[in-house]
């Protein structure tokens, strides 16, 4: 892995949410770098649990398995630690502590919390052994076992509750300053919970370490234990965010702070858009599996965004190549690109026209432009392609018309005739998503003489079934769409969808489609 490297996604933080949003990523075929520093909240555990399929595996086994899971999907671990990150969605950059420097288009954060645990000496070197904090997790191990639980908030009688359904032995020992609300008093009495007052002194274990002897209590005496209950208070790891405005915020239940989360959206988003945060980040209570679940979730949500974002690169692409200049440059510059011959709806609706002066708006490389010349118009052709208005000076010059053409560099979506007008201005299949031809006719329409015709033809949206219009489907428009360009003083003489006969491009076979004629004359 290079230095330069640009990735999808960034997953910081290797544990079970950043390798199965991983996961999703990777299969989606994403390219997905995970960096992990490589401390695992749970690594103290010997066993993880309520993990169906996986029931018992030890923790650092089973993110064994996962990044050799996530490799056969190309996803690549790192092992360093995220220390700076900045950017922007498409572009962010990651800095890692080990000096590399890689780019991605979205971030997942993933790494975890670390537990604050009360300042009694000798607790810390038994986390996750024999002092434990969740009956979910570890529970059933400490079953018909003496349960001793840390009261650090007013929240404890919660765990006094949970544990005693597994053992009949539990104390509850409130640290200095936490009291328990009446009614939880109440409770803990009720089915049989000892309280005991004040902060322990240590937490006692034999001569060697090998086993839990117990607590001394504030009063000097030793309550023995095989276990010890405490509710940690867990931190969000994410200080590399708060150059970027992500600040960890408090995480409460009933109003007490139970530590601290990067806030996200339902989809893991979070207030910065392109990062997204997946597992116990985002909240504390999520248990392993849970933690997976919403890893997989997320990286969905972050695959979905790209493909969005990809979707509407290509969409803009895609209209660049049908109405924006350098596309039609690039066109004309080759070979011939249309018939030469007179456009058929043109034909059919100026052959009876008076000569006089015509503007023909996207002219192509002269066709009709050609005809109305031969048929006596002084005919301004005009197009936003230089390429294009050179082949029609060029035809112009062959047929002996050039002094009845001339051509104008024009782009009709800013089109401003400035008091200039012509007795008939005609536009043959130039089209615009988005309801933009409407503007278009409006603008062609300022450009009629009085007395004068506007014929705008285009293709009508039935051409679909034919397939010649693939890709086009969104920018056609029927004749009636475009009446709300003209105003009171035009007289609609034609208005419909016309059908006519022609063969297809490639196989040569007769098809049926129609085109959608709009054609109207100044009152004047």
């Amino acid at each position: 892995m290079s230095d330069d490297m640009t990735f999808d996604v960034v997953v910081v933080g290797g544990g079970v949410a950043g390798l199965s949003g991983a996961m999703a990523l990777g299969r989606s075929r994403r390219s997905v770098l995970v960096i992990d520093a490589g401390e695992p909240r749970n690594a103290p555990a010997d066993h993880a649990h309520n993990y169906l399929g996986r029931e018992g595996v030890p923790p650092l086994e089973l993110l064994e398995i996962g990044r050799a899971e996530v490799a056969a999907y190309g996803v690549e671990v790192l092992a360093d630690r995220v220390v700076g990150l900045s950017g922007e969605a498409g572009s962010f950059v990651v800095t890692t502590e080990g000096g590399r420097r890689v780019t991605a288009r979205r971030i997942l954060v993933a790494g975890g919390v670390s537990d604050e645990l009360p300042d009694v000496p000798g607790l810390a070197e038994r986390w996750g052994k024999d002092v434990l904090h969740c009956p979910y997790c570890h529970g059933w191990e400490v079953r018909d076992r003496r349960i001793a639980i840390l009261g650090t908030t007013p929240m404890a009688g919660h765990q006094g509750l949970l544990f005693r359904q597994l053992s009949d032995d539990v104390t509850l020992v409130l640290l200095d300053g936490v009291e328990l609300p009446v009614e939880e008093l109440e409770k803990m009495v009720a089915i049989g919970v000892t309280i005991v007052h004040g902060t322990p002194q240590e937490v006692v274990a034999t001569d060697d370490g090998a086993a839990l002897v117990g607590l001394r209590l504030a009063d000097g005496s030793v309550l023995e234990r095989d276990a010890i209950v405490v509710a940690s208070m867990p931190h969000a790891r994410a200080d590399y965010l708060g150059p970027l405005g992500i600040e960890p915020a408090p995480f409460e239940v009933n109003g007490v702070a139970h530590g601290s989360v990067v806030p996200v959206e339902p989809s893991g988003a979070t207030s910065v858009p392109g990062i997204f945060a997946a597992g116990n980040v985002t909240d504390v209570s999520m248990v392993l599996v849970a933690s997976a679940a919403h890893g997989v979730r997320v990286g969905a949500w972050i695959n979905a965004e790209l493909a969005g974002e990809e979707a509407a690169a290509a969409v803009a692409e895609h209209r660049a190549s049908l109405f924006e200049r350098p596309a039609w440059e690039e066109r004309y510059s080759g070979d011939k690109v249309w018939s030469g011959r007179v456009n058929v709806q043109l034909a059919a609706e100026a052959a009876d026209l008076p000569p006089g002066r015509a503007l023909d708006v996207g002219c192509g490389e002269g066709g009709d432009a050609l005809w109305l010349a031969e048929r006596g118009w002084q005919v301004t052709a005009s197009d936003f392609a230089e390429a294009a208005l050179a082949r029609v000076t060029e035809h112009a010059a062959d047929a002996g018309l050039g002094d009845r053409v001339t051509t104008r560099l024009l782009d009709v979506r800013t089109f401003e005739p400035d008091d200039e007008t012509w007795d008939l201005v005609t536009a043959h299949f130039v089209h615009l998503p988005d309801g933009g031809m409407v503007d278009v006719v409006r603008r062609l329409a300022s450009a009629v003489a009085p007395g004068g015709t506007l014929l705008v033809v285009g293709h009508a949206p039935s051409d679909v079934h034919s397939g010649l219009r693939h890709g086009h489907d969104s920018f056609m428009h029927t004749a009636d769409q475009l009446l709300p360009a003209l105003g009171d003083e035009w007289r609609v003489e034609v208005c419909e969808s016309r059908p006519r006969i022609q063969p297809h491009p490639e196989t040569g076979e007769e098809i049926a489609i129609a085109d959608a004629v709009l054609r109207a004359r100044l009152e004047g």
